[in-house]
Formats: structure tokens, C-alpha cells, sequence
């Protein structure tokens, strides 16, 4: 977004001490806001520093190109970082140290560790550490339906209980022994700071060092907390500190993974409530008419940046199918004077976004050891993957080298591994990504792509510590799936993806709604005026756009959705091509 004079209500949230909980729309300049109050910390003693937490790299980067020449603001006491690095930090590492005496190895996920796939006797599939949920010391393991990859989740849940009863037991005999070494992933975290902060005696000697260090804490796109990041917030409430929360609750999209609106309101309900953010700098007019109109409750945008005088209309484009979809998406936006490289396809599923854009089917997730190197060393190499797929990618590579060392069944924490290797974290992530860079993947049998990596193993002089032999290629020397994009395939993402970012022309996929549905899908719901997640969906991906909005409409939307449009006096056109 564009430099921009702070309006009153911007200025008011940068300038007045005190909790407060700042609603925004789209494109309003939260984030140049928050860092501004960040950096002007007002009524906060010299003494102490300012937390600034986002779910997002949005701010984060924002902070720390704006303390460019102030680099002592992102140094203690301050803290600029996401919510898992705040709790990792302060909550989990002291209080874990102090009572084993063992500095913990934090992961994002367990998907990253290898180790944590298992069999089940007589089971069709390898269950993952990930899809379970647990108690604070590994127990109780208990499968969560949303984290099961969706093409084998039905195959999981036909299983027979003594089945799933011996995979949660598996799960938690395998969570008990990395959480032992102090390995974990985010969400164990979370689960060890309620466990802690439960506890007294806990709370009150790390409230008073909270308080002690803390004089403000400021929490960007605060309705995508669920119901860990409730409780870290209402502990920080609780021990004093000014807590500034910024956000849309339109945008709140994550209620599978235990984000509800009414806990949020509830949060912000502790704080006053400051002025709405209602000037949009991202979006043309008849963008911020139809986010208007998806939008549930109540507030109206108004174009105020670059494009606010930009007369494009939305337009409608009907499709038989997202297979069709591509070339007239190409047609429309050229019409309008732009090119396929100012275009994002935007879908809630991965699969119709990447069929909206030309690009290849979604990779399977399963798979050997091979094919997920291979799947991991395609996405580094696509220049057009987001960073937190590439990020997952090189911890995936680093994940399997490390299985393939494995030399005994212990798990080892980061630094043992790394010492025991003659390795230093620099140069193994080094090495992991010259391996990955070494050769396309896909561009022949997998035979081909495993010797290329026993010839780089070898290169790199990691032969000595991992066994090649672990590398097997999938019957029949083919690949289960090719994850290559054609050559012209449109840049392409999920609409969770590509939350906090926008494009100059967004092209949103709106598929027919599922049979058997137990909600009401996005379009039934803004048909309706009526509010709930499927609805906000469209809301933020609609709202990524800058300057046209294409709506892809497969044929048994179309009418609805251009009788929203008309309803609510949004200009449009429908597409013809």
C-alpha cells in the first residue's frame, strides 16, 4: 500500500494509550497503523517494551523495514514476531527449561520431523503424528478430522475402532518420546502453555516477569485467534499489560482449526472499542461495492487510494467447468488492459484454484520418502510458490536426510543432530537446498531423480552419515503425480493462502455448491443476507483485489450471484467469451 496521511480514526489508535480493539476493513492501513503506534509507543515507560503479534509476516516486515534506522526498537525488551514465536519464548522455553533442565526444539509442524509416520497392522495407509491432537505430556492421543489430508480421510474414518484405538496409542507413545527430548511441533506448545499457565504458582511468578518486561502488547488480524491465542491474550490482560487489537471479524475464515467469531467478540469485549477503519486504499470502487455487499455486518468501505476514481466494473465470468477457465480468465483481464502476469486465481480449495489457473493437479501428500524429496524439491524450485510452501519444503528435505541418518531409534534434538553430523545449521540447510536445486524432478523417472540425489549426497560428503538406500522409487519407476505447472498456467493460490495480500487482478473460483452440505454455501449464505464462514470466504477473496475483480462462476451460481449483485447495486457486467 501506497505512504498515506493517517485519518482521525488511524491517528487515534497510534496516539491514545490504553487497550483498545480497532475494527478494520480491507485494505485500510492497519498495518502501517500499528507499526506507526509500535514505533510512537504511547504512555509506555522507557523502561519496558511493546509485543507486536501478527499471524502474519504482513507487520512483521512492515516493523522491521520502518526500523531500519532505529534498530534498537526490534531488540529487548521489544518483541516483533508471530504468536508461536511470543509463546515459544516467553512462556514455554523458561518454564520447560526450569523443570527439565532441557532447552526445547521448537517445529512448525510435525510433518517436518521425520520419524513421525506409523503403521497400523492390517491398515491401508501410514498414519501422521500430525493428525492427532494430545494432552500436555503426549497422552490421549485423539485423531482431529481436519488435520487428515481430505483424500484419505474417509479411508480413516471406515476403520474399525481396534484400529484407531491402537493407531492413538501408537501416536501417543511416539508424541511421549519426542516431547521427553524436548521436540515439538506448534501445536504441542500451546497445549504446554495452557497446561503451564494453569498452574498458580506458574502464573502468577510469569505474570509479574510479563508485567515486569511488557508495558503494551499490540495483536494484528485479531480474529484469527482460536482458542490458544484467547488464552495467551487474556493472560496478558490479566497481568496488566495494554493490549491493542486490530481487525475485521468478517475476515474470520479459520473455524476449522477452532477460530470462532463469538470467543473473539468475547476477548474484545474486555477492551473499549475504538473507531472503525473504513477508508479502503487497496481496491477500485466497484471492488469495495461488492465487498460491501459479502460483507455480513455492518460498515461500508470507501475507496480512498490509488484507484479510488478507477470506473472498472466487477465482472461475472460464467464457466461449464474450472478446466475452461484459464484462457477466458486471460481473455477478460486483456480486455481490460492487463496481462496475465497481474492475474491471481483464488479458490477456497486447492484443487479449483489450481484448475481456474491451468496448473497441475494437487501433489499427493502421501507417498515414499522419494517422492516427497521430490514434491518438496519442486516446490523450492517454483519461483511462483508462497513462502510458507517453500518454507515447508526445506524443512520436509531436512526432515528425511535426518531419517536417513538415523543410525538408532532414539530422537535426537536439533543441536545433537547437528553436532553429531559435524554439521552446523547453516551448513545443513545449505546443503539440503544445493540438493534439492540439483535437478527437475520430474523431468524423468524417478530413478533418474534418485540417483541424481545419491550422486549429490555423495558430493556434498553427507554419505558417510545418511543411507541412500532408504531412497526407493515407487512401482513401476513412475511418479504417482507430477507436480509441473504448464508453462502458462496463471499464479494461483487458496483464498486462506493468500489472506493479508492482494493483486491487481483477482479472479475468485466459485464452485457449485457440495452435495449433502451440512452449511449453507457462500453464495446461499450472501443470497440470504445471512452470516456465517462460507460467506466470509468470499468476502476475503473478493477483497484481494486492487483494480478488477473477475467472479468465475460455474454455471449453477451464475444467476445468484448476479442477483446479489444487482440487489445491492454493484457494478457488473457478465462476461460473454
Amino acid at each position: 500500500m501506497d505512504e498515506i496521511n493517517f485519518s482521525p480514526a488511524q491517528r487515534a489508535l497510534i496516539d491514545k494509550p490504553g487497550s483498545v480493539f480497532v475494527p478494520a476493513c480491507p485494505g485500510a492501513g492497519k498495518t502501517q497503523s500499528i507499526v506507526e503506534r509500535f514505533i510512537q509507543r504511547p504512555g509506555v515507560p522507557a523502561r519496558q517494551g511493546v509485543a507486536l503479534l501478527s499471524f502474519t509476516n504482513a507487520a512483521i516486515n512492515e516493523a522491521r523495514q520502518r526500523c531500519d534506522q532505529r534498530p534498537d526498537l526490534l531488540m529487548s525488551p521489544n518483541f516483533v514476531g508471530t504468536i508461536d514465536g511470543f509463546i515459544n519464548r516467553f512462556i514455554v522455553t523458561p518454564l520447560y527449561k526450569a523443570l527439565t533442565g532441557t532447552v526445547p526444539t521448537f517445529k512448525d509442524s510435525w510433518h517436518a520431523v521425520q520419524g513421525t509416520a506409523f503403521g497400523v497392522a492390517g491398515a491401508p495407509l501410514e498414519f501422521q503424528l500430525g493428525w492427532f491432537a494430545f494432552d500436555h505430556d503426549g497422552g490421549n492421543a485423539r485423531l482431529v478430522n481436519h488435520k487428515i489430508p481430505y483424500a484419505q480421510r474417509s479411508t480413516v474414518t471406515n476403520l474399525p475402532d481396534w484400529q484407531l484405538n491402537k493407531a492413538s496409542a501408537n501416536a501417543s507413545r511416539l508424541a511421549r518420546r519426542f516431547l521427553a527430548n524436548g521436540v515439538m511441533d506448534c501445536a504441542a506448545t500451546r497445549v504446554l502453555m495452557e497446561h503451564y499457565l494453569t498452574d498458580t504458582t506458574n502464573r502468577a511468578r510469569l505474570g509479574r516477569l510479563m508485567s515486569a518486561r511488557f508495558g503494551s502488547a499490540i495483536v494484528d488480524e485479531v480474529q484469527d485467534c482460536d482458542s490458544s491465542d484467547i488464552f495467551l491474550i487474556n493472560f496478558l490482560l490479566d497481568c496488566g499489560i495494554e493490549t491493542v487489537m486490530v481487525g475485521d471479524l468478517d475476515q474470520s475464515i479459520y473455524g476449522f482449526r477452532g477460530s470462532t467469531i463469538e470467543a473473539v467478540k468475547s476477548l474484545i469485549g474486555r477492551v473499549p472499542r475504538g473507531t472503525r477503519f473504513d477508508g479502503n486504499y487497496r481496491s477500485a470502487p466497484a471492488i469495495c461495492a461488492v465487498v460491501n455487499s459479502l460483507r455480513a455486518s455492518a460498515g461500508t468501505d470507501i475507496p480512498l487510494g490509488k484507484w479510488k476514481d478507477d470506473q472498472s466494473p466487477v465482472v461475472v465470468l460464467p464457466v461449464s467447468g474450472f478446466s475452461h477457465a484459464r484462457l477466458k480468465i486471460i481473455e477478460v483481464a486483456g480486455s481490460m488492459g492487463f496481462a496475465p502476469g497481474d492475474i491471481k486465481v483464488l479458490a477456497y480449495a486447492e484443487k479449483d484454484a489450481r484448475e481456474c489457473a491451468g496448473a497441475s493437479p494437487p501433489g499427493d501428500k502421501g507417498g515414499g520418502r522419494l517422492v516427497q524429496l521430490a514434491q518438496a524439491a519442486a516446490t523450492l524450485q517454483d519461483l511462483r510458490a508462497s513462502t510458507r510452501a517453500r518454507t515447508t519444503a526445506m524443512q520436509t528435505i531436512e526432515g528425511i536426510l535426518r531419517g536417513l541418518g538415523h543410525d538408532d531409534d532414539r530422537v535426537r534434538a536439533d543441536a545433537e543432530f547437528l553436532d553429531s553430523v559435524g554439521l552446523t545449521p547453516r551448513t545443513f540447510r545449505d546443503g539440503c537446498l544445493r540438493l534439492a536445486c540439483r535437478t527437475a524432478p520430474f523431468d524423468g523417472p524417478p530413478s533418474v531423480f534418485r540417483v541424481e540425489m545419491r550422486n549429490g549426497i555423495k558430493a556434498l560428503g553427507w554419505d558417510n552419515w545418511i543411507n541412500t538406500g532408504g531412497l526407493r522409487s515407487p512401482n513401476g519407476d513412475v511418479w504417482p503425480v507430477l507436480l509441473r505447472d504448464e508453462p502458462d498456467a496463471l499464479d494461483w493460490s487458496t483464498i486462506h493462502g493468500f489472506k493479508g495480500l492482494q493483486a491487481t487482478v483477482t479472479a475468485v473460483g466459485i464452485p457449485s455448491p457440495q452435495k449433502r452440505a451440512a452449511l449453507p454455501d457462500g453464495v446461499g449464505l450472501w443470497s440470504e443476507d445471512a452470516p456465517g464462514e462460507n460467506r466470509r470466504v468470499l468476502y476475503v477473496g473478493a477483497s484481494r483485489a486492487q483494480r478488477l475483480l473477475i467472479l468465475v462462476t460455474v454455471a449453477s451460481q451464475t444467476a445468484a450471484v448476479t442477483s446479489c449483485l444487482q440487489r445491492d447495486a454493484v457494478p457488473f457486467v457478465v462476461a460473454t467469451v
